[in-house]
């Protein structure tokens, strides 16, 4: 993995520029619009200190390590869609997909990131401080144009203490939820019981099986061969399948079938994008009463 420096600046230029066009679509299918990004020369976040990073932005963070990268589309760009602040699923689906994207596009391919998320900031200039930005931290800047409005999305890194940089679920629902009289009691959610509203709910050893990896994988189309078809394969030989070109494609973790959906290249790299979730499958089982004897 190379080393996430100031002196990187002339590869992630190599990167995004090679990366602009895939990285356009990106940004054009997560914030609802037409975009275009073309590459700025590199410079220093101290030198060009963009305009309207003392507001709020969009900041779109990559972790190598315990290093970051961020991407920052300022509010005052007149770029991001009204939601971004407060997204609902659907948004935060669209904001994590813009991040994972962009990781891949916007850095050198020996990078690869462990963590990328993206969020509202309040302040931009702010939470940089908080994240540790370098005092000769470098800066790709990105001239993003949506019809007739153009701004700048700036690429600054390194970040030492980048998961300072947004603000965590915690400090929000802090700062959302009143405080309660000492001697009132808590009220108990209105939900079913067993039924966590999140994974830091969950008991300890269900949280464990989070972690377990399971074989994931992205089917085509297939079909049975008897054996004597299969030995007969060789260099050259092609397979018809029962499926036109333009159908979705299924996901399955281990053998269950748990969403569909299209084909997508990210860079030199092939992609998955779910277009639809997919039920389980029940199974019944008749019971039958036992006779009384």
């Amino acid at each position: 993995m190379s080393e996430i420096i100031p002196d990187l600046a002339a590869d992630v230029v190599s990167a995004c520029q090679a990366g602009a066009e895939e990285a356009s679509g990106a940004l054009s299918r997560s914030l609802d619009g037409e975009f275009t990004l073309q590459v700025g020369e590199p410079t220093t976040y101290e030198a060009e200190t963009p305009d309207g990073f003392d507001k709020a932005g969009l900041a779109i963070l990559m972790k190598f390590g315990d290093v970051g990268v961020v991407a920052i589309l300022p509010e005052s760009s007149g770029l991001l869609p009204d939601w971004y602040a407060n997204p609902d699923p659907t948004g935060v689906s669209k904001l994590s997909t813009l991040a994972q994207e962009l990781s891949m596009l916007l850095v050198p391919e020996t990078l690869m990131a462990d963590v990328f998320e993206a969020a509202q900031v309040p302040v931009i200039g702010e939470a940089l401080k908080a994240a540790g930005i370098a005092d000769d931290a470098a800066l790709v800047p990105l001239q993003i144009s949506s019809g007739d409005t153009t701004s700048q999305m700036s690429v600054i890194w390194p970040l030492a203490s980048p998961d300072a940089l947004l603000p965590t679920a915690e400090a929000d629902s802090e700062e959302e939820s009143p405080s309660e009289p000492e001697n009132s009691q808590p009220e108990k959610a209105n939900t079913p019981a067993g039924s966590p509203q999140n994974f830091s709910e969950l008991p300890d050893y269900s949280r464990s099986l989070l972690k377990i990896k399971v074989p994931v994988r992205v089917v085509l189309a297939s079909r049975k061969e008897s054996v004597q078809e299969v030995v007969e394969l060789a260099m050259g030989s092609i397979i018809k399948f029962d499926k036109a070109c333009d159908e979705l494609l299924q996901l399955y973790v281990g053998d269950q079938e748990v969403a569909e959906g299209e084909a997508v290249k990210i860079g030199d790299k092939f992609g998955f994008r779910v277009s639809a979730m997919q039920m389980p499958h029940e199974h019944f089982m008749k019971v039958n009463r036992k006779s009384a004897g």
